[in-house]
């Protein structure tokens, strides 16, 4: 079972590759980042059955 310390890693690491994308002048990089966010952010979910419902949040929102 996940624990909480991975979700917390997870939503560290799409905020850091949604940060990265935003600063990127090349878009063949910037798509990259916004695809590991996309991956980190899809983990988070995936957790959200297995986490109370009081931890599961957007990182977009």
């Amino acid at each position: 079972m996940p624990s909480p310390d991975d979700r917390s890693y997870f939503q560290r690491r799409a905020r850091a590759e949604l940060a990265i994308a935003s600063i990127c002048e090349d878009n063949a990089a910037a798509l990259a980042h916004f695809r590991l966010a996309d991956e980190y952010e899809r983990r988070v979910r995936a957790m959200a059955p297995q986490m109370p419902s009081a931890a599961v949040g957007s990182l977009r929102g």
